[in-house]
């Protein structure tokens, strides 16, 4: 286990959809499924990872390693922070650039496309890891390291400003694994290259940098804001003053009271113009704090569990991982061969469900996620899926739920108490019934907690807030939405929701000083709504989502 941070200097030196049958044919001849399927693959379970590789066992166990370390790297870091995402994280280890081809074909589409060592792709039910294992370099994965701060990130925050989002995610994706210790916040040279050739971004300017702004480009990381950023944070996480006065932990305390981060800056900071020369003159010095955390002895191998993939089972991974990397178009194939394969496989039909879901085919999608839990599939995500699109037939307009769905969700959420998704669909469920009205404001709050950064779940929970009376704290709710809110039709959203408490809350003062005789026949203004769909998070994203 972690034991904590230690720290010692470094001497830097600077230097729309495509047509399904066209799609399906080219791809049935220019991707070779059999090539997964005549690899030996083998699975590999951490306390908090899976891996699956082609690699052998060794390695296997090795990757597994390195991303427990990670994960202790961030709890050392961050102690109070959630490190566990609700849903799997599920590692695609390939052996070599041949198995990476069969994941990731894009980046060999276009002659010159650069080859990434590893990505990160996140998603509602899973999140999937694609590494190549005979990458060399000083930090081939810095991407990956990237990528999965901001998954950490969004388990913790919501609508965390930019700068600070991007800085940590370099900070910590500048990070060297070792078999003794971990190196965070190493230097990097491009950044402070960058930084001293150019004209700094004055702080208050970057502090409000948004993703219109024209100082952000995400295909575009080696630019002034990606670098001050970071080095802003380096300051902040690493600099012995920085850090005996907690400036980023009092940033924060001032940022989550006001909403305002120019303000809590000032507070913090002190003033902003003399703060941006401090971090001028941060980024000339000649030697910086690097951040070490100290391994122990790894988790015995035996806290690991080791099976054997079957040839059905690689084909249908391959599939799920092009549904969920936006490449839908090409999932049908590896997903029929894999039926063809291994046509009673839990997995398969899992994955199949699915495909269709991203394809809003949600009659096909349900008959799979069933069939998948009628062949045994034990995960969450089946019985989820299956609950969802049964409330889906039920509608959301106060209609009976269909039969089963909430026990069903139910059982999703005993299966995955932290999958905030599932909350959510429960709480709509139970909203249906008079008699279970708690328990959908409790399973609507637990949603909120466990996902703070969805707004449909906060809105939804105003909502039922509403519906049961409960005004005070449905007009907190749509305040903070209203704090929180980053575009004029979120803004509309709250600003609405706090007129309808303001006249529910009149009329039920009317109705509580009128004589019962006189009220006789008179209904309450229609300012009780029902979440209706477009409340609703669902477990996917339509075909050609992308993900930043």
């Amino acid at each position: 286990m972690a034991t904590g941070l230690v720290y010692m200097l470094k001497i830097v030196t600077t230097r729309l959809l495509p047509s399904r049958r066209l799609t399906f044919a080219v791809a049935l001849l220019l991707l070779p499924h059999s090539a997964v399927a005549a690899d030996n693959w083998i699975e590999v379970r951490s306390p908090h990872f899976t891996v699956q590789s082609n690699a052998g066992e060794k390695e296997a166990r090795k990757v597994a390693d390195q991303f427990e370390q990670i994960r202790n790297m961030f709890h050392s870091a961050f102690s109070s922070m959630r490190v566990d995402p609700a849903q799997p994280i599920v590692i695609l280890a390939a052996k070599n650039e041949n198995t990476l081809k069969l994941f990731l074909p894009e980046e060999w589409e276009v002659k010159g496309h650069i080859h990434h060592a590893g990505m990160y792709q996140p998603a509602q039910d899973k999140d999937y890891v694609v590494l190549r294992l005979d990458t060399e370099g000083d930090n081939p994965f810095h991407t990956l390291y990237h990528e999965y701060t901001h998954a950490l990130l969004r388990l913790n925050f919501s609508n965390l400003p930019l700068w600070l989002n991007e800085g940590l995610a370099e900070f910590f994706g500048n990070s060297t694994l070792g078999d003794k210790e971990i190196k965070t916040g190493t230097i990097d040279p491009g950044h402070l290259y960058l930084l001293n050739q150019s004209k700094l971004i004055p702080i208050v300017a970057l502090l409000e940098v948004d993703h219109n702004s024209p100082y952000y480009n995400e295909s575009n990381r080696a630019s002034v804001f990606y670098a001050e950023s970071w080095a802003v944070v380096h300051y902040l996480m690493l600099d012995e003053d920085a850090r005996k006065k907690e400036l980023l932990k009092n940033f924060l305390t001032a940022w989550t009271k006001s909403g305002n981060q120019v303000d809590a800056a000032r507070e913090t900071f002190g003033d902003l113009k003399q703060f941006g020369k401090r971090i001028e003159s941060y980024c000339k010095q000649g030697s910086f704090r690097v951040g070490l955390i100290k391994e122990g002895q790894m988790a015995a191998d035996k806290t690991y569990t080791v099976r054997g993939v079957s040839s059905g089972e690689a084909i249908a991974l391959r599939g799920d991982f092009f549904t969920h990397h936006n490449r839908v178009e090409q999932a049908q194939p590896a997903l029929e061969e894999a039926l063809k394969t291994e046509p009673n496989l839990p997995f398969v039909h899992e994955a199949l469900g699915f495909y269709h879901y991203r394809w809003h085919e949600i009659e096909e999608a349900d008959k799979e996620m069933l069939l998948a839990i009628k062949l045994g599939a034990a995960g969450f995500a089946p019985q989820y899926f299956h609950g969802f699109f049964l409330m889906q037939e039920s509608g959301y307009e106060g209609e009976p739920v269909m039969p089963g769905a909430t026990s069903i969700l139910e059982k999703a959420v005993h299966l995955n108490p932290e999958f905030a998704p599932a909350y959510e669909a429960l709480s709509q469920a139970y909203s249906h019934s008079p008699e279970t009205q708690k328990q959908a404001v409790n399973a609507a709050i637990k949603a909120v907690q466990l996902d703070p950064g969805q707004l449909a779940y906060a809105i939804n929970l105003a909502f039922l807030l509403l519906n049961n009376s409960r005004f005070s704290e449905a007009r907190i709710m749509a305040q903070r939405i209203l704090a929180a809110a980053t575009n004029k039709g979120e803004k509309e959203v709250a600003n609405n929701m706090l007129q309808h408490i303001q006249q529910a809350e009149e009329w039920a003062a009317q109705r509580a000083t009128t004589p019962s005789s006189v009220q006789g026949g008179r209904d309450s203004p229609n300012v009780t709504i029902t979440p209706g769909p477009a409340g609703t998070a669902g477990p996917g994203t339509r075909p050609g989502w992308q993900s930043n």
